[in-house]
């Protein structure tokens, strides 16, 4: 990444200048922002959206309906905004709760293995002797064994 063209830039601009004196902004901007009515809210409510079936479990599951058959068959974009952050939420929470529970399986199992004395350099050597041995069946075995 050539860093030299956006310094370059940065300085041409004023952003490493440092004579320049910084004022604190007044309690009044000097031009207050006009609004147009014509603009939009982010969200129009009469705007409906349509919902397929997998849309509907997940209102369902984020708790926004009682019951498949309570959900309508358009919502607006509100409410599906709304059931779509509160499903990533619970989908991201489930996910970090089973990799976490994988975790401890994956330490209780190498513990035990440990323990029989499975390990993987015991594996190695295993697969080195039998290999050496010359056995026709033994050389095409991969490295993890039959």
């Amino acid at each position: 990444m050539n860093i030299i063209p956006r310094f370059r830039k940065n300085l041409k601009n004023g952003l490493f200048n440092m004579n320049k004196k910084y004022t604190t902004p007044s309690a009044t901007p000097p031009n207050p922002p006009t609004t147009n009515p014509s603009v939009t809210a982010p969200f129009n409510s009469n705007i409906k959206l349509p919902l397929t079936n997998t849309r509907k479990i997940m209102c369902v599951w984020a708790k926004r309906y009682p019951s498949l058959k309570d959900v309508p068959d358009h919502v607006t974009p509100e409410v599906w905004s709304k059931v779509r952050s509160i499903v990533r939420i619970k989908v991201a929470n489930y996910t970090m709760f089973f990799i976490v529970v994988g975790c401890i399986i994956m330490v209780v199992t190498g513990k035990r293995a440990r323990d029989r004395g499975e390990t993987i350099m015991q594996r190695n050597l295993d697969w080195h002797q039998k290999y050496s041995e010359g056995k026709e069946d033994i050389k095409n075995i991969g490295v993890f064994g039959k």
